[in-house]
Formats: structure tokens, C-alpha cells, sequence
């Protein structure tokens, strides 16, 4: 917490060697010293602001820093008009991201991303073990990873009255969180992504 002025004063006066001359208070080194005072109170104002700007998540000033470290994202994120939280998000994500291929990792990644996701596994079918109602599942199955993805779709229908020529008749938008988690997956596994609830 930065110290206020005065007591950045009453700090400087007490360093002052003792002696009748330096004793008056209210004077000239008083008024010399307060502006001595109020320059530091300034320098440790600005240095305790910088200390939020140390992390990407509340750096405003220092953003585009991260970024330009960072450098372009992979997914093209960065290539979008995106809001300063947005911008904070994606650079802490990029930031800390220390590599890992698990499913704990993914659901990390995209909870950094600010997006709640559950991955299911699935395994082959085996004589035996299946019940009345469960799906057939092929020879290769484990290696398909399904990525739930509640609410993230935005869904755009055309309506009389209010589109207008031109408009499509029905569209949608996939997550952003679709391309970082193919870049980071195992190479030998397919995800696919299930929007809605």
C-alpha cells in the first residue's frame, strides 16, 4: 500500500541529522521537503499500480505486451474485434498454458477461456458387457473424445417480418474453444463437440 505524503515526510525529517538549525518545523525545509515527498508518493503510487498490470488477467496498459510476447494465436482468436476481458481471457489462457494432452488439462484450458465444458470417453463394445439399450460402439471408439458444450451456440433463424431478402435462412456460430482444443489434443484421438444443454 503506498504511504501518504505525510508520512513520507515525517519519514524524511526524521533521517535529518539533529541540530537547532533543522529543528523549526513549518518552514522552508518543510516546504522544500514536501515536494521531495509528494514525488515519492507518486513514484510508490504508480509502482503499486504496475503490480496488477504483472498479470494478464487485470493488465490494461501492459496488454498488448502479453500479446505482442505471445505473439499471434493459432486459432486467429487475436484477429477478432474482441472486448478487453476477452483479450485478458484469451492472454492469461495463452500465458500459463504448460502443455498437456489429459482430459483434466482440456477442461482446464477452456475453463481459463471462461467456457464450463465435460468430455466423454468412449470404449468399444464387448460381448458380455453391454445391456438392453446401450449404443453399439465400433473397434476405435476410444479414440473419440465428445466435448459438451452447454449454452455456447447462438442460433439465428430467419423470420418473416423481421429478416429481410438476403439474410440466410438459419445459422449458427461454433465456440472459439472448438480449434485450441483440437490444436492441444493427442494426435491419435478425433473430438467432436456437442453443443446445447
Amino acid at each position: 500500500m503506498a504511504r501518504s505524503v505525510s508520512s513520507i515526510l515525517t519519514s524524511i525529517i526524521g533521517k535529518l541529522a539533529p541540530g537547532w538549525a533543522l529543528g523549526y518545523r513549518d518552514g522552508i525545509l518543510d516546504s522544500i521537503l514536501s515536494s521531495v515527498a509528494e514525488r515519492i508518493a507518486d513514484a510508490e503510487a504508480d509502482a503499486e499500480a504496475l503490480m496488477a498490470e504483472t498479470d494478464p488477467r487485470s493488465a490494461v496498459n501492459l496488454l498488448a505486451d502479453f500479446e505482442r510476447v505471445l505473439g499471434p494465436d493459432p486459432c486467429g482468436r487475436d484477429l477478432n474485434a474482441l472486448s478487453i476481458g476477452e483479450r485478458q481471457r484469451l492472454a492469461h489462457q495463452r500465458w500459463t498454458a504448460t502443455g498437456g494432452q489429459s482430459i483434466p488439462y482440456m477442461i482446464s484450458v477452456a475453463e481459463k477461456l471462461g467456457v464450463s465444458i465435460t468430455i466423454e470417453e468412449f470404449w468399444p463394445s464387448k460381448a458380455g458387457g453391454l445391456r438392453a439399450g446401450q449404443r453399439l460402439r465400433p473397434d476405435g471408439a476410444q479414440f473419440v473424445y465428445r466435448v459438451n458444450l452447454p449454452g455456447l451456440v447462438t442460433v439465428v433463424k430467419f423470420r418473416a417480418g423481421v429478416s429481410v431478402a438476403g439474410n440466410r435462412l438459419g445459422d449458427f456460430k461454433i465456440s472459439d474453444i472448438e480449434c485450441e482444443l483440437r490444436r492441444i489434443r493427442p494426435a491419435h484421438t478425433d473430438i467432436v463437440f456437442k453443443y446445447g444443454a
